[in-house]
């Protein structure tokens, strides 16, 4: 096949068409773009097509989606910031150092909270894992992880003391997108417990919330806490040369 006959995909020639409009100023910031259906009808295409073409544009932030009003041209590009550079789980996985120890599984009635974050009705059976990430048998990270039962219905059926249950979700239910948000906290007695940090160590944890997303549905959502130093923002210092 030739270079002539290569045939540009349908989604990527509506996002290169609202791409131009953004950048040569055609559509100036908080402009209404017109909406999936019409880009739809304007390219032949589905509106699946054209939704996606949107939806990478708004990742990439020249779009904002507000519910219920309509997509609309950012006022400024967004830096999707990235968050962890050294992460002591990933690391130790990577060295085949990496253990974990199940603290609890079940499926239970989700609180609002936990529904809401899901997009579930509040009371939604999910399933709640709670686990504690080692490296050499020393803890390095609590976690805890609620799934809508819809992505891996199957989940509590396997053995999770042996299959890391993030390597196992991810596994059923690929991630397509993730949402990510850090923030220092002080641990619970169960946690520092689980983290082997007396009174006199870490008053602080650094706690990572993911939420991961399948298509338009959000699959699961857990925290995990380390000790502080167990993660850094920003450049790796020790690592310029």
């Amino acid at each position: 096949m030739g270079v002539q006959d290569q045939k540009i995909p349908q989604f990527a020639v509506i996002k290169q068409y609202l791409e131009q409009q953004i950048k040569t100023a055609q559509w100036a910031p908080g402009r209404q773009i017109p909406t999936e259906q019409s880009l739809a009808d304007t390219f032949s295409v589905s509106r699946m097509t054209a939704r996606r073409a949107v939806q990478e544009l708004a990742d990439a932030g020249l779009l904002e989606r507000t519910q219920g009003s309509g997509t609309f041209v950012a006022d400024t590009p967004k830096k999707i910031p990235y968050v962890v550079l050294k992460d002591p789980v990933k690391a130790a996985k990577g060295d085949n150092n990496h253990h974990h120890k199940m603290i609890s599984a079940d499926a239970i009635q989700a609180t609002s909270t936990i529904a809401k974050l899901l997009r579930l009705q509040t009371d939604t059976l999910v399933f709640q894992l709670t686990l504690l990430h080692q490296r050499d048998d020393n803890p390095i990270q609590w976690q805890q992880i609620w799934v809508n039962r819809t992505f891996a219905p199957a989940l509590l059926k396997q053995k999770l003391d042996k299959i890391d249950p993030n390597d196992y979700l991810h596994w059923v239910c690929p991630s397509q997108k993730t949402d990510y948000q850090v923030k220092a906290v002080t641990p619970s007695a169960s946690q520092r417990l689980e983290l082997s940090l007396s009174n006199q160590d870490t008053p602080s944890c650094l706690q990572l919330s993911r939420r991961e997303w399948s298509g338009d549905s959000i699959f699961s959502f857990s925290i995990m806490l380390h000790p502080a130093d167990g993660y850094f923002l920003g450049d790796d210092f020790e690592d310029i040369k």
